[in-house]
């Protein structure tokens, strides 16, 4: 018994001490800092040691990436890559062959990748990642390389505070759409590729970069080719409730017992990235991809996003009538056995909504799916 009375007092000083630890965790969540490093991750640069002007190390063709920096109206010096189309890239090592030459170090001549931003008959595709690592993660690289074989130019740039981009001005919500809009003008407006040629591309939380970016170029009448977003989230704060850090620690879940707590401490975030807020105001084609088995950010969160999309079309509050209504609006269709595709018109130049299902994909792997990119391929080539 005196053995047993020994556990139990251990037992119960390992629960005190854990409690206090949450307490003490929750508490430093009002500081701006703690919920910056917690959202953005910024300070994982993976993978570790990588040499930004030499891409081919991290498994890119000799020369087929541009590297340059683009620095923002507010100070911040970002770090980013333009690829080559890979039949583009083929023809100009082609060229300096038969010309006798030999490739070179560094990327491929400044008139070749400007050239192929200027082919009408090629879509650019601006990338913004997820939070912590690079644009030398591997997913990320991978995305590149298919997007690139279909035959588009691909941007990616890495935002402030991550990578080789500088550290000040730290990551902040407004920041990060400060830095996706320098990209967008980049392109744009530097470069004079039309608007109807850039399809703007996030994953996880750059789904809420994507979202806000494509937000505001609508309320400035610019119309993106179309908004393709990978594993989104609905808002940040609706995502922190169930959020699990490195997919095993529960940030917030457990306060959902305590309502008000867990609201209060909400209000308090600030980044919020309210992707549903805006989804709403955005004037272009849309796709989302999703798989069921997302172990980050849940499928209900795109379910949330279509839902949004779809109620303006859906005034009934009768369920049946509504279910109805819903089957006259959405197409759906099985893609064999990889998973769920519907699409609906939105009408007034709004674009379509497509939003597709994978049973599985996980969450940095569904973007680089064979029939993912197929999809894509319909959005950036229409």
């Amino acid at each position: 018994m005196a053995m047993l009375g020994a556990v139990w007092r251990k037992a119960n000083r390992w629960i005190a001490a854990g409690l206090v630890a949450y307490i003490a965790f929750l508490s430093s969540l009002v500081l701006e800092p703690v919920q910056r490093a917690l959202i953005y991750l910024h300070p994982l640069r993976i993978p570790f040691g990588t040499d930004f002007s030499k891409p081919e190390l991290v498994g890119f063709s000799p020369g087929k990436v541009l590297p340059f920096n683009l620095t923002t109206h507010d100070g911040a010096v970002l770090g980013a890559w333009q690829v080559l189309p890979s039949d583009v890239y083929a023809q100009a090592v082609e060229s300096s062959r038969q010309g006798g030459g030999a490739l070179q170090d560094g990327p491929l001549p400044q008139s070749v990748f400007d050239a192929a931003l200027a082919d009408a008959s090629r879509p650019t595709v601006l990338y913004f990642h997820g939070n912590a690592a690079t644009r030398a993660a591997s997913n990320r690289i991978r995305t590149a390389r298919h997007l690139t074989d279909l035959g588009a130019n691909f941007i990616i740039i890495d935002y402030r505070g991550f990578a080789d981009s500088t550290r000040s001005p730290p990551p902040s919500e407004e920041g990060l759409l400060t830095d996706a809009r320098r990209a967008w003008d980049y392109a744009h407006v530097e470069k004079g590729v039309p608007a109807s040629q850039i399809a703007i591309m996030g994953q996880s939380l750059g789904t809420g970069v994507s979202a806000g970016l494509a937000s505001r170029l609508a309320n400035e009448g610019i119309t993106p080719k179309a908004l393709i977003l990978v594993a989104p989230f609905s808002s940040i704060a609706s995502l922190l409730e169930t959020y699990k850090l490195g997919n095993i620690i529960p940030l917030l879940s457990p306060l959902r017992v305590f309502p008000s707590v867990l609201d209060r401490l909400l209000q308090l975030l600030k980044t919020r990235f309210d992707t549903r807020g805006v989804i709403e105001t955005i004037r272009c084609p849309i796709l989302i991809l999703h798989a069921h088995n997302d172990p980050v950010i849940p499928l209900a969160h795109s379910r949330t996003l279509t839902s949004h999309l779809l109620s303006p079309f859906l005034p009934s509050p009768d369920h049946e009538t509504h279910a109805g209504e819903r089957r006259k609006l959405v197409k759906e269709y099985k893609a064999g056995g990889w998973g769920v595709v519907s699409r609906f018109e939105r009408g007034n130049g709004s674009g379509e909504v497509t939003w597709a299902e994978a049973l599985k994909g996980a969450h940095n792997e569904i973007g680089t799916h064979e029939y993912s990119i197929e999809l894509v391929r319909e959005q950036i080539f229409a």
